[in-house]
């Protein structure tokens, strides 16, 4: 029986690869794999490959929320 098969789904299988984070990643669970290291969320993801927010046309990374644009 392949191994796959033999797993639970509250089995931790790895730990997200943002070491901010490190959160148990389990068998089953939607993740993002960035080469061979998973992250548990999109803001993992971000984080992971230090990605900035900026305002086009002002190089100055920001740190936006959504209470900075008007919806």
């Amino acid at each position: 029986m392949s191994k796959v098969m033999d797993l639970i789904a509250d089995e931790v299988i790895d730990y997200c690869a943002n070491e901010i984070c490190g959160k148990e990643i389990y068998f089953g669970q939607p993740v993002t794999k960035i080469g061979h290291e998973l992250v548990c969320s999109g803001k993992c993801l971000v984080e992971k490959i230090g990605a900035v927010t900026i305002i086009a046309g002002n190089s100055k990374p920001q740190k936006l929320s959504l209470t900075t644009w008007n919806f």
